[in-house]
């Protein structure tokens, strides 16, 4: 997936674009994920920004998000809009958060009415 950004100059050898802001970083990223129409992973999302935003704006603009309620993080560790909280990979959540931290959010997502993929 490529990201549309502002062409500061091109030539035949190289292209150069301007950076994003925070607020456009954020806005790519929701952008990406509504695109994909599931949710994405770190890795995913670090590929995508590699050369345009580093790995630490890319963090926060990810805790911004999550903060503002228009980004959740899975407990299988992807990023999703809400609404997608039944996509997790209950297996990668097993791997990735141990037996308790699981079972823990199982039940919070059962509260809130979301029924996990087996």
């Amino acid at each position: 997936m490529e990201v549309e950004l502002e062409k500061l100059y091109e030539d035949e050898d190289v292209v150069v674009m301007k950076a994003p802001s925070d607020q456009e970083l954020e806005e790519l990223v929701i952008k990406i994920i509504k695109e994909k129409g599931r949710p994405v992973s770190w890795k995913e999302l670090r590929d995508v920004f590699s050369g345009l935003a580093g790995e630490d704006r890319l963090r926060k603009a990810l805790a911004n998000l999550i903060e503002r309620g228009e980004l959740e993080e899975l407990p299988d560790g992807n990023f999703a809009l809400p609404g997608m909280e039944e996509m997790v990979d209950w297996e990668k959540a097993k791997k990735r958060r141990g037996r308790l931290r699981f079972t823990y959010i199982k039940r919070r997502l059962a509260l809130r009415g979301v029924a996990p993929i087996q």
